[in-house]
Order: C-alpha cells, then structure tokens, then sequence
C-alpha cells in the first residue's frame, strides 16, 4: 500500500516553497540594480595639502590710484545745426555777365568777395548824368555869387556907408542854389550806389547751400522779377552750431552751463568748442532741455561739419577734490570693483561720479592692497590671491 505525504508538492514533484524562494530572490536583486543605477557616482579624490592650495592661488593685477582733483564731463549726442542763413537776392535789375566759380553748391565765399556782377552799363550812365547834374548846381552857385558880389558893389557906390540890405546880396539866390546842389549830389550818391550793387558780394566768410544762378539769367527785387529774386542761399561761418538735448539733472551739476569747455567728435574729426547758450524750454515730451555750443575760432572754415551731421558732445564740468581715476577694466558689473585685503578679495561699491578722459571717476577709498584691473572669471568674495609685484604699481 503506497504512503501518502503531507507536503504539498508542484507538478515537477518540487516542493511549492522553493517557487516562491527563487521569485523572492529575482526581485530583490531588481531592487539592487534599480538602486546602484539611480545612485549619484562618486569619484574619491586624493586630499589636497595646504602648500597644493597655497599653490593654486590666482594672480591678479592690480593698480594702486592716488587721490587727485579732476574735471568731470558730462557727455551728450546731438547735430550741427544753423541759428540762421541768408537768401541771396539782387538789389538792382539787371543781366548776369559774370559769376564766381565759389558761389556753387558747397563752395565757400570770403568776406567782400565779388559773388556775382550784373552789367553795369546802364548805371555808369545814371552815374554819368548825376554828376552832371551836380556840376550844373555847382555852376548855379557860382554864378549867384558872382551876381551878389556885383549888386552889393554898386549898392556900396551908390550909398556910400549905408548896410548892404540881404536882398542885394541875393541870399536867397544862393540859398536855393545850395539846396539844389544837395539834391544833386544825393542823386549822384544813389547812382554810385546801384552801380556799387551791380557786383554782389556778402560782408561776412560763408559757405554755399545752394546756388540756382547763370550767366544771362535776368535777376533784380521782388517788385521787378517776382518770387525768382532769390537765386540762391549761403550760411555764415559763424552761424554753425550744436545742438545736444541734456538732462535737467545734468544741466544744473554743470551750472553755470554757459562759457565751459567742451570737446565735439564727428566721424570726420575732432573740435573744440564753448557753451554759448542753453534752451529757455524744456521739451515737453523729452522733458530734456538743450544746449548750444560754438566752434572755438582758429577751425578753418572748409574743415568744419556741415549742417545736419551727428557728432558726440563732452562738456567739462566742475572739478573734484580726492578722488581716483580708475581705468574701465577696473570696473566689475554693476560699478563694483574687487579690492585685495590681506590677500584675499572684497568686493567694493565705490560713487562713481562721472566719466573723464582717463577714465570712470569715483570718489576716493580704502584700495588695500590695490584694485584689480581686467576681467577675473571664478571671482568671489574671501577667494585668497597673489598680487602682480609687476602690475601692483601705479
């Protein structure tokens, strides 16, 4: 008779508990896997010496700045501009018989230089009679006086002693003789004059904006040829101007604005120049005021900037005492600078006051060891560093 067994057995004859062992097994060693796998790797570094850190401080380079005094500017865009040209007309009628090559487009004009001449002939011959006329009163007079002499002298013989009345003098002969002289030579002085116009030249140094004129062409005023009177339109030297708009903040540090110096770059070169005067507005959409700057007199005229080019303004302003000059290089991001302290780095926060030639002016403080010029990526705070012995000078 077979024996029956009490544990239950799987179909493979293998008891059911080793199943469920070898599954329990799996599982964990999936857990292991997952786990080693999501694990952050670690790499074990040999420990560092304090001579290895010693070692592997940065070099920087530094400057050490002296207190000093220095102008400020205050810098500002703007144009050149004009405060006003001149229409260039005839004040005679008149045909064109000559004009200058200068008087073009561009060209430049000295002061009393003849522009353009206009034919003279009709107004030598007003000239011609004029005089004419003034010798005749001239003439007139004479011969009043002759008369006067005559009649006072047979006035005399025939009352011995007796006061010579006005009359036989012929004072009013020759009062009116006189005045007919003056109206003479006032005509002679107006025809001189025109003929004097028929060469048309400007009293000042100017430059040509435009020029519309030939040789033939019919030219005189309004009330002759019409709104052709004007043939062309120049500018004097001296009305060239720049125009930059200015802060009111910046307007009042540089107050007074009017008589500083100042320094005018364009694309074509550099000028000096003068605050002649400032805006009596404030615009108000810009809510920015404006000033005005003359070229300093010494620039030769063809060198100056033409109307409408854009130019770079720098305005000297007062002068400040005990303060550095730091170079741009100097300055980290938001106006800061890194100060060495006893080897190590401080972040500083100088005013900064304004920009000059030699570069951002702030106000004087404790540099250290010295301030550290050019960029220095891995800066921070408290970070040891060995100073430039060849750069540490000023």
């Amino acid at each position: 008779m077979a024996q029956e067994t009490t544990e239950p057995q799987g179909r493979s004859g293998r008891p059911k508990w080793m199943g469920y062992a070898q599954l329990a097994l799996i599982l964990a060693a999936v857990g292991v896997a997952l786990y080693f796998a999501q694990a952050p790797s670690q790499v074990e570094r040999d420990p560092i010496s304090d001579l290895a850190l010693d070692q592997a401080k940065p070099t920087v380079a530094v400057i050490q700045p002296a207190p000093t005094e220095q102008a400020l500017t205050v810098d500002l865009t703007g144009g050149v501009t004009l405060h006003g040209n001149v229409r260039v007309s005839s004040e005679v009628g008149g045909r064109v018989v000559w004009v200058s090559p200068n008087f073009r487009n561009g060209g430049s004009i000295a002061a009393n230089e003849t522009i353009i001449r206009i034919d003279p002939a009709e107004y030598e011959l007003e000239l011609e009679a004029a005089t004419a006329t003034v010798a005749k009163a001239d003439a007139r007079i004479q011969i009043e006086e002759a008369k006067a002499e005559e009649a006072a002298a047979a006035f005399a013989r025939e009352n011995p002693g007796a006061n010579i009345p006005a009359s036989v003098h012929r004072a009013p002969h020759i009062a009116k003789a006189e005045a007919k002289l003056m109206k003479a030579q006032a005509e002679m002085k107006l025809a001189q004059l025109r003929l004097d116009r028929t060469e048309i030249s400007l009293p000042y140094d100017a430059r040509v904006a435009a020029a519309d004129i030939d040789v033939g062409q019919f030219v005189g005023p309004a009330e002759l040829v019409g709104p052709a009177s004007s043939f062309g339109t120049v500018y004097r030297i001296d009305a060239l101007q720049v125009r930059a708009p200015i802060e009111q903040r910046s307007l009042a540090y540089l107050a007074p604005a009017i008589g500083r110096s100042a320094t005018v770059r364009t694309a074509a070169g550099t000028y000096e120049a003068q605050v002649e005067r400032t805006s009596a507005i404030i615009g108000p959409k810009s809510r920015l005021a404006g000033v005005f700057l003359k070229f300093a007199e010494g620039h030769p005229a063809e060198t100056l900037p033409l109307p409408g080019t854009f130019v770079e303004v720098s305005i000297a302003g007062p002068v400040q005492d005990n303060v550095f000059v730091l170079p741009e290089s100097a300055m980290q991001e938001r106006g800061s600078v890194w100060v060495v302290h006893g080897g190590a780095l401080k972040a500083v926060m100088p005013r900064t006051l304004g920009h000059a030639d030699g570069g951002v002016v702030v106000e004087a403080f404790d540099a250290g060891d010295g301030i550290v010029v050019g960029a220095f990526p891995g800066a921070r705070e408290g970070l040891p560093v060995e100073v430039s012995d060849a750069q540490a000078s000023e």
